[in-house]
């Protein structure tokens, strides 16, 4: 039986604890799905690095599938 997480250490100066972000409604917000499967993912465009250009999440829509990956790899 897998262990329940924990909440992340909170610093002794910060000025809100992990009760009070569960409990914003900014948070409940976020943590609230907008999109159900096969819902179209909201437009949004972002520069390439290569060259800067804008390029679009539409400009693919129906061509190729599109991997969108949020992170860092250190």
């Amino acid at each position: 039986m897998a262990e329940a997480p924990t909440a992340p250490h909170t610093p002794a100066d910060s000025p809100l604890t992990m009760d009070d972000v569960m409990a914003s409604p900014a948070h409940r917000d976020l943590s609230t799905p907008k999109l159900a499967v096969g819902d179209p993912a909201f437009p949004f465009r972002l520069p390439l690095r290569q060259t800067s250009k804008l390029v679009s999440l539409g400009d693919f829509a129906g061509k190729r599938p599109v991997a969108l990956i949020f992170g860092s790899y250190t």
